[in-house]
């Protein structure tokens, strides 16, 4: 599998095994939240028992203390407790309704509550018509405290059959809650790993593209090398090889011209002899000035500039100033490159009819500005260079690839107002006056 395969696939990965934790994690939340639902439902039922059996006990002491005192407010207070006992009965009904055992408990409760208000009402209905004696009295308390009893039984085992649930319930909250954390924290993990990978893979491919474009600038910076050293010979053959025998074509015609002064095609031949030398003279220097390696960066840059003036017909204003020492050879060269580059695009693209070029020197950086002041570039074209696309031209290419051999940079500013070019070299060995340093051009 290729890199970009095994990236995509722990990316992939990665994200599928997100998404089933996720649902994993959701469902056992779920799980989680109806286990705890439970564990409420037996705490509701377990607090309806409580309140049955105090409302139960409240309605028989107001019995007794009416039988006492034969207080009459106290029946009203006795009933409204009463109407409690049977609205709790009802509430415990609705939630033991799942529970078949537990419904039939409370069916047999509130069968047993119901005697023990009646008999209840029976002993009030003594009490209130004159008929209470303390023997009757006595009778009906047995009677309530034997109902109250077998109710408590039942009430008592509603309430332990809930605490059973309860522990049951609580157990089942106590295992969803680990298997919910160990599920989570699983998914954690194992996501963290493959994206630890997915990670691990992407550097490893960023660092194999590295290593690829350092490679193709290499490649890039040899190939420059190779097309200076053929400009180089190109132009030495052109000027020993071809310009001599142009040279001695010349004299042969120049011993035949006396003796035939009269001969126009002679004469045109002479002319055209003439503008051959002077276009091979031209294209070799085009190719390598020899100014280059005699005399320096300056010179030859003012020799271009000036022949460049005269060919195109822009007005070059040209700001370098000669020094008593050079600069390396291989910055000299990576520099009139540029230049010359620069001021031929100036001509076939921008439409302007003057430029500026400076040279300067700050600290250990020479810095070479060109300035058209045409239409500009389109934007499209001038992100592309910011970009370094395959689709840029190969000049501009070739520049960007020059300086950054040299370690230097190009910078490229463009707007309907013109354009300008930065390249900025470092110079790792400089002579005191080489070029005059008044201050580095900004962009």
């Amino acid at each position: 599998m290729s890199s970009i395969g095994k990236v995509n696939a722990a990316f992939a990965a990665a994200v599928i095994f997100l998404l089933l934790s996720s649902v994993s994690a959701y469902i056992a939340i779920a799980r989680l939240n109806t286990s705890e639902g439970w564990v409420r439902h037996t705490r509701d039922v377990q607090s309806a028992l409580a309140q049955f059996a105090m409302t139960t006990a409240r309605a028989g002491r107001l019995r007794a203390e009416y039988v006492d005192s034969g207080d009459a407010t106290l029946l009203q207070r006795q009933a409204e407790v009463v109407r409690q006992v049977r609205s709790t009965l009802a509430s415990i009904g609705r939630l033991t309704v799942d529970n078949v055992q537990e419904q039939a408990n409370c069916r047999q409760l509130a069968q047993l509550t119901e005697q023990r208000i009646e008999v209840m009402n029976e002993s009030i209905q003594l009490k209130r018509t004159g008929k209470s004696t303390l023997e009757g009295q006595a009778a009906i308390t047995r009677q309530i405290v034997a109902a109250a009893e077998e109710t408590d039984n039942v009430a008592q085992r509603m309430y332990d059959a809930e605490e059973q649930l309860l522990s049951e319930r609580q157990a089942r909250v106590g295992r969803t809650s680990t298997i919910t954390s160990a599920v989570l924290v699983a998914s954690f993990v194992l996501a963290l790993i493959l994206f630890v990978l997915h990670h691990r893979l992407l550097t490893e491919q960023a660092g194999a593209r590295a290593r690829a474009e350092a490679a193709q600038r290499a490649l890039s910076a040899r190939l420059l090398s190779l097309q200076d050293e053929e400009r180089r010979r190109f132009a030495r053959e052109l000027h020993d090889s071809v310009g001599q025998q142009l040279a001695a074509l010349k004299m042969a015609l120049s011993i035949l011209q006396p003796k035939l002064r009269g001969d126009t095609t002679l004469q045109d031949c002479m002319r055209l002899l003439d503008d051959s030398i002077a276009e091979t003279r031209t294209i070799s220097h085009l190719l390598h000035p020899p100014l280059l390696d005699e005399a320096g960066l300056n010179s030859a840059s003012r020799w271009f500039v000036e022949g460049f003036g005269k060919r195109s017909g822009i007005d070059v204003n040209l700001d370098i100033h000669d020094g008593t020492s050079r600069l390396p050879a291989p910055v000299e060269l990576v520099l009139f490159r540029v230049l010359q580059e620069s001021l031929t695009n100036v001509h076939r693209h921008s439409g302007a009819s003057r430029a500026d070029v400076s040279l300067r020197l700050l600290g250990n950086r020479v810095t070479l500005r060109v300035k058209d002041y045409g239409r500009g570039m389109p934007q499209n074209v001038l992100q592309s260079i910011r970009e370094e696309r395959a689709s840029v031209g190969v000049g501009l290419a070739g520049m960007t690839e020059r300086i950054r051999e040299m370690g230097g940079r190009l910078e490229i500013y463009s707007s309907p107002a013109g354009t300008e070019i930065l390249a900025r070299v470092p110079v790792v060995q400089r002579s005191t006056d080489i070029l005059p340093t008044v201050g580095e051009v900004q962009g």
